[in-house]
């Protein structure tokens, strides 16, 4: 028996190891003592028994807002497909949630106080489209330049810099639940209706574009209009816009933009964008701890999976566009230079407006000068 454990039963009763705090074999004396611990452990458990079964026996039907499927981008439906179907796995079929396409039950604006409020259980969606609600979403969105490259540079900071606690402290008032971010892919490298070689060629454009971006854009001169990613075919074609600032490569094929867009202005200024899937802060504080892992793992995992996925989609995505007919023009390194210095000041200069926002200045400024420290002696030749 020397060197053997006696692990808990079925009730939670501590093993003889957690009991007395020794690996080694127990006398007699000890065992009775924990045998007697453990029967009175297992009666309180059964007093609240009723109401831990009745949580763990019920069955979860969630809604999910998505807001970028069904418009097009391969990537995003097939990520939620994938979450759905884990989920239900993964709880064993007490949770089901189904998925509703972009503007079906909330339209992008409204999602945050809608899972606040409970019209969606969930969504997927961008922190950028609450900054009325929470300033500090918009810099958790994106900041023009900051060289969130990989996912694990950006895991990170989320981890272990702080961004997931700020995240959940920032939400929590709403009745709002932050699961997860969800590194998108490259957000910025623009559609445009005329060439563009500088960006003073924006002056009296009319451009789709958010937060620090838009600021750049403004300052050279263009006209800033807001219309949800899924109309800006719609827009363009009607001119209402003349360029845009939204998805990647594959949502720009999908979205078939080289039908009404001739030009495609390269590189992207966020190599990712990162959005989000929040819920019901209720919700989640309702379910079994069991379960409300199974929300987190399954929304990480859906993260890994769509950042892997936007390789392949968006290197087919590049090529549908060019065989439509779409040219692809590339800022030069003098004006992304200067657009890049302007965008980190503007950032730092919103300091002193909100604690969140100069919390997230301070882990940023940090994270840049990680960046430059890690990966710049690792590059490889190519």
């Amino acid at each position: 028996m020397s060197g053997k454990k006696i692990r808990s039963d079925a009730a939670g009763s501590p093993s003889i190891e957690e009991a007395t705090g020794s690996k080694q074999a127990v006398n007699r004396r000890d065992y009775l003592r924990t045998a007697v611990a453990g029967a009175a452990g297992a009666g309180a458990v059964a007093l609240g028994m009723p109401t831990v079964a009745r949580a763990q026996n019920r069955t979860w039907k969630l809604k999910l807002q998505s807001n970028w499927t069904g418009i097009g981008i391969e990537s995003q439906d097939r990520a939620a497909k994938l979450f759905v179907d884990r989920v239900k796995k993964l709880s064993g079929g007490r949770i089901e949630v189904t998925n509703f396409n972009a503007e079906v039950l909330l339209g992008i604006g409204e999602t945050f106080r809608g899972v606040g409020s409970g019209v969606a259980d969930l969504a997927v969606t961008s922190s950028i489209y609450h900054r009325g609600i929470v300033p500090v979403g918009e810099y958790l969105w994106a900041v023009p330049f900051f060289p969130v490259t990989t996912l694990e540079f950006y895991e990170n900071i989320y981890q272990f810099m702080g961004i997931k606690e700020l995240w959940q402290e920032a939400y929590k008032p709403h009745n709002v639940a932050h699961l997860t971010y969800m590194i998108s892919d490259e957000w910025g490298a623009m559609v445009s209706t005329r060439p563009v070689a500088k960006y003073a060629d924006f002056k009296g454009m009319k451009v789709r574009a958010f937060g620090i971006w838009a600021d750049w854009l403004a300052h050279n001169g263009a006209s800033i209009v807001t219309v949800p990613g899924g109309e800006v075919y719609t827009a363009i074609q009607t001119k209402i816009l003349d360029a845009a600032a939204f998805g990647s490569p594959d949502a720009w094929a999908g979205m078939k933009m080289h039908e009404v867009c001739k030009y495609y202005i390269n590189p992207s200024v966020c190599p990712y964008d990162i959005v989000e899937v929040i819920m019901n802060l209720k919700t989640l504080n309702e379910m079994p701890p069991d379960l409300q892992e199974v929300m987190v793992s399954a929304a990480r995992v859906m993260n890994a999976e769509l950042a892997a996925m936007t390789i392949s989609t968006d290197a087919r995505g590049r090529k549908v566009l060019a065989n439509g007919g779409m040219q692809t023009l590339m800022i030069p390194d003098d004006e992304l230079t200067k657009a890049a210095d302007w965008c980190w000041n503007r950032f730092i200069g919103v300091k002193g407006k909100d604690k969140f926002i100069d919390k997230v200045i301070e882990i940023y400024t940090q994270a840049r000068q990680l960046h430059k420290d890690y990966y710049g002696p690792k590059r490889l030749p190519v």
